[in-house]
């Protein structure tokens, strides 16, 4: 249940025109994009924000970061949902794994590092 209201076609103009894009592409408004419909510069501002982010990045390399970095905050809609889009794209299951491996593995090092308040003495040139 979601802790917010979510407007499903019932925001501001500019998110109720966004969200007819958005239900064209998926066959319906997932509720992340129905949290933000309240206001269309908003949902506007992070579609673009999904759109550029990465930019550069091939699709695949893209969702496997989306996927890992959402399984180690912990986002279990946006590991879903990115594992939707790569298994869509044609990303395996071991694929999937293997990035989650590299998150979780660096996630521990980070808090590690952090928790000892090492020096940083490897440094790229």
């Amino acid at each position: 249940m979601a802790l917010v209201k979510l407007y499903n076609k019932s925001g501001d103009d500019k998110a109720v025109k966004l969200q007819a894009g958005i239900e064209k592409k998926f066959g319906r408004i997932p509720e992340v994009f129905q949290a933000m419909g309240r206001n269309g510069d908003f949902l506007d501002k992070m579609l673009q924000l999904g759109e550029v982010a990465g930019k550069g990045l091939d699709p695949k390399t893209k969702e496997l970061i989306c996927i890992a970095i959402s399984a180690v905050n912990g986002c279990e809609y946006c590991v879903s949902a990115h594992r939707a889009a790569a298994k869509s794209a044609g990303i395996t299951d071991e694929e999937i794994t293997a990035a989650i491996e590299v998150a979780a593995a660096m996630s521990a090092f980070n808090k590690f590092n952090a928790a000892l308040g090492l020096n940083i003495d490897i440094k790229a040139d």
